[in-house]
């Protein structure tokens, strides 16, 4: 957990308000993002995926990231290799692990998913650069954790 802000911590209702705030605006960005998966061919998840792979990494903190359990992630894995989008290749640090990493093709379909994701939200919004980066910096004292949860 973050520490408390130097004046203290929100009220409980400025907090409920905030918990309000992101959950509606958090349903909205799925559906948005939902949508621009559609456009690509994608499932929501399947682009998550490919948004998780900025460098190859490992398949169990790639599950981690998209708060799958590691046995689920596998089928998802599969789909998105059928379509030549990721391959699995040996860590060369460590033969025993399996890297999960973005194909040409996987990062050209990535590259536009993020940019249509990130055009959309900016259509939707009246934030200055400055406030788009106070905002990040803001949401990244919000530590919730949690645990790994199923994955289609």
């Amino acid at each position: 957990m973050q520490s408390p802000a130097p004046d203290g911590p929100a009220s409980l209702g400025a907090m409920a308000a905030v918990v309000e705030r992101l959950l509606w605006l958090g349903g909205r960005l799925q559906g948005v993002a939902a949508e621009v998966a559609a456009n690509h061919g994608l499932t929501g998840q399947q682009a998550g995926l490919l948004r998780a792979l900025d460098q190859p990494r490992p398949m169990r903190a790639v599950a981690a990231h998209l708060k799958c359990d590691p046995s689920n992630i596998t089928g998802l894995i599969d789909r998105i290799e059928a379509r030549g989008l990721v391959e699995r290749t040996l860590d060369p640090g460590d033969r025993r692990v399996r890297l999960l990493a973005l194909t040409t093709g996987g990062r050209r379909v990535r590259e536009g998913l993020v940019a249509e994701l990130v055009v959309q939200v900016m259509a939707s919004t009246t934030l200055s650069a400055a406030e788009a980066a106070e905002l990040v910096a803001l949401l990244d004292r919000v530590d919730l954790g949690g645990r790994p949860g199923p994955c289609a």
